[in-house]
């Protein structure tokens, strides 16, 4: 009998994968290209990754288009209605047969990590989006447009705390830190002051998302207000899940809390523990799981059941390992 061949594409801000794999979890082929957000590269570059790695992957397998029988795409920037018609026409344009499957990327990751296929997905990197799909199938999520509308606990925020901590301890308004003397370090300053005014004007670069390691090993090490900025974090991750698993009707249910992202790589007990505390508040029989699977495994499993495949649970953890075979070490590409 002939296999059924799927593609999934996961198309991010810094980079899109295409993963093309059987109903029994081989993974045939790969690719990867670029950000794939529309909102960054415009609608006709968003089509020339997304077809970029398609075409690798495509290559990869020897196949063509037209062996597929379906597609997944969890996309950066479908972020709101109207953004559907126009990615779906852009999509399109792929020319893969079958049904097709269009959601934000944070929906893949979900799939990606909820065994049972529905539960609630808290991405952490630069900044931060949770979302959340139902036992019917029903979605949403937060917008992931930063603190200004609700999303905080992103490596970005992080930094940004510690920044507002260095200067909160200066004034005397805040306690004395060690994040201090870290960022001090950082920049080759003996005084907050120097630290301080190379900010304000604009002397020097601010600290950035990628500086949010050094947040976690002063925690580490004890420092107090960096332990309330990780706590902090976390419960507004928390608080933002528990809202999600609400309002989808979860409160009650056994789900996967699946977490997602470069703060979570820290593996921060500190971090985990608050953001827990705040969903187990609203839904106790929620179950941690930390994201290892490619995000773009969950693409394909939605083209899968979107064609009617009930997923084994050895083929889809067949399809994470050859995935990550794959492109794992392109992983942060």
């Amino acid at each position: 009998m002939k296999r059924r061949l799927f593609l999934g594409i996961d198309a991010g801000a810094t980079k899109t994968h295409a993963l093309i794999a059987d109903e029994q979890g081989h993974a045939w082929g790969a690719g990867q290209s670029g950000s794939g957000n529309w909102e960054g590269v415009g609608l006709e570059g968003a089509y020339r990754v997304y077809a970029e790695a398609t075409n690798q992957a495509l290559a990869a397998a020897g196949l063509a288009v037209t062996d597929l029988c379906g597609a997944g795409y969890a996309l950066a920037g479908l972020d709101f209605p109207s953004d559907e018609p126009r990615l779906d026409s852009v999509v399109e344009r792929l020319g893969v047969p079958g049904p097709r499957v269009l959601v934000n990327d944070t929906y893949g990751a979900l799939r990606a990590g909820a065994r049972a296929g529905y539960g609630v997905v808290v991405i952490a990197g630069t900044g931060t989006t949770v979302a959340g799909v139902s036992r019917d199938g029903r979605r949403f999520r937060t917008f992931g447009e930063g603190p200004m509308l609700g999303d905080i606990g992103g490596a970005g925020d992080i930094v940004m705390l510690a920044v507002r901590a260095i200067a909160t301890a200066y004034t005397g308004r805040g306690r004395p830190t060690a994040l201090t003397d870290r960022f001090l370090a950082m920049y080759g300053f003996r005084d907050p002051l120097e630290l301080i005014e190379g900010l304000c004007r604009h002397q020097i670069d601010p600290p950035r998302a990628e500086h949010a390691p050094l947040v976690f090993e002063v925690a580490e090490e004890g420092d107090e207000v960096a332990r309330g900025i990780i706590r902090f974090a976390g419960s507004e991750l928390g608080a933002n899940a528990a809202s999600v698993a609400r309002k989808l009707g979860l409160a009650d249910e056994a789900f996967d809390l699946v977490l997602a992202g470069g703060v979570f790589r820290s593996r921060s007990e500190l971090l985990i523990g608050a953001l827990e505390e705040k969903v187990r508040a609203v839904a106790p029989r929620a179950q941690t799981v930390l994201l290892e699977t490619l995000p773009v495994v969950g693409s394909v499993l939605l083209a899968m059941e979107a064609a009617g495949v009930q997923v084994a649970p050895e083929a889809r953890e067949r399809l994470s390992r050859e995935a990550r075979e794959l492109l794992g070490e392109r992983r942060e590409g």
